[in-house]
């Protein structure tokens, strides 16, 4: 059943590189930094949406093939590849949570401190989740600002 899961992470790249990519290169090719960050989200979103999607089609196979053969291995191929997904799920909406929060403090820190470096950082950031989670209607991946100072935390994306 990995011919289902290359299908998924194939379909994930094909989808994801026609609307992130495109939206990348209008970002890059008009110098907005946020335009092209959210392409390239809306790319490695749509691969995990793909890959994630494979898993559970082939998992599902191999369940139902290995409960037809009566074969306990690919049972629990099946059983594994499902419970993988499920974590990786479950770590994905954890971690986007986060962000979600993260960006809040941001904007509600640049208020309190009439910081707008921080306002603003918070801000693009909850652009970035909602937009990309809009475009994707799947998981998450959302690349953070690299260039700007990190003037409130030094903590990575906990998705990606």
């Amino acid at each position: 059943m990995d011919k289902l899961k290359k299908t998924g992470i194939v379909a994930g790249a094909i989808v994801g590189g026609i609307i992130g990519g495109t939206l990348s290169v209008i970002g890059k090719v008009s110098k907005v930094k946020i335009v092209d960050d959210i392409g390239e989200s809306v790319v490695d979103s749509a691969i995990l949406t793909g890959t994630m999607a494979g898993k559970v089609a082939s998992g599902a196979g191999d369940l139902v093939a290995g409960a037809v053969k009566k074969d306990s291995e690919q049972i629990q191929e099946g059983a594994d590849d499902l419970k993988d997904t499920g974590m990786q799920v479950v770590r994905n909406f954890t971690g986007n949570v986060r962000l979600v929060a993260g960006s809040g403090k941001e904007i509600a820190g640049g208020i309190r401190h009439r910081n707008p470096k921080r306002l603003k950082k918070g801000v693009r950031n909850l652009i970035k989740l909602v937009t990309v989670g809009t475009l994707t209607v799947g998981a998450i991946k959302v690349k953070k600002d690299e260039d700007e100072a990190d003037e409130t935390t030094n903590s990575d994306n906990p998705n990606q």
